[in-house]
């Protein structure tokens, strides 16, 4: 029950989320990408794949859900700052960000250093919320930290939003498509088991 009923809050928070993007054009997308990025629990790939599926180009996407993730990313960085664990400790879970997941990342930290925040940038099905309010927790260096999420951030949302815009022009390959988020989504389990990245 409490799934589905997540699954619908999500399904109305995309739909709400397309809707700005197509009044508000590119802004919608910064808007929506922003919300995600700091407070709202919604997948980004749902996002970014979304924008590109209902016309923008991959790299209209990658700018403004890039300026987005960022802002909404320093957001997240100063929970983390400001509240300290007992704030991410009792708000967390209803942001996707329960403690067990702040932990790994706490060790990621303290094994990859700054590259964590890049490298979370980078991998599809990691939450961007995670890493930032951990850089808060742990202090990180908010300039470090702005730079690699702004650089991590655009290849992920080119690439996403490029896998949009290929689900309308080869909806036949559909199939494929989820075969391939199925298989990227068994990597980063598989990394996440090996490296313990998040």
């Amino acid at each position: 029950m409490v799934w589905e009923s997540l699954v619908a809050f999500e399904t109305g928070l995309i739909a709400w989320i397309t809707e700005l993007m197509h009044s508000l054009g590119g802004f919608g997308i910064l808007v929506g990408m922003f919300l995600e990025s700091s407070i709202i629990p919604i997948p980004s790939e749902a996002i970014l794949v979304t924008a590109g599926a209902i016309g923008f180009s991959p790299w209209e996407v990658a700018f403004w859900g890039t300026i987005g993730s960022t802002l909404g990313a320093m957001v997240g960085y100063y929970i983390g700052k400001v509240g300290g664990r007992p704030v991410v400790d009792k708000f967390g879970p209803y942001l996707l960000v329960t403690p067990d997941k702040v932990e790994r990342a706490e060790k990621a930290f303290k094994k990859y250093g700054g590259m964590t925040v890049l490298v979370s940038r980078l991998i599809p099905f990691v939450p961007f919320k995670v890493f930032s309010i951990t850089s808060g927790l742990l202090k990180f260096d908010f300039k470090t930290f702005v730079i690699f999420t702004f650089i991590g951030t655009i290849p992920r949302a080119f690439l996403l939003a490029w896998i949009g815009t290929e689900i309308v022009k080869y909806q036949q390959y559909f199939y494929f498509f989820i075969a391939g988020v199925i298989v990227a989504g068994l990597l980063a389990y598989y990394l996440n088991k090996k490296y313990k990245w998040f």
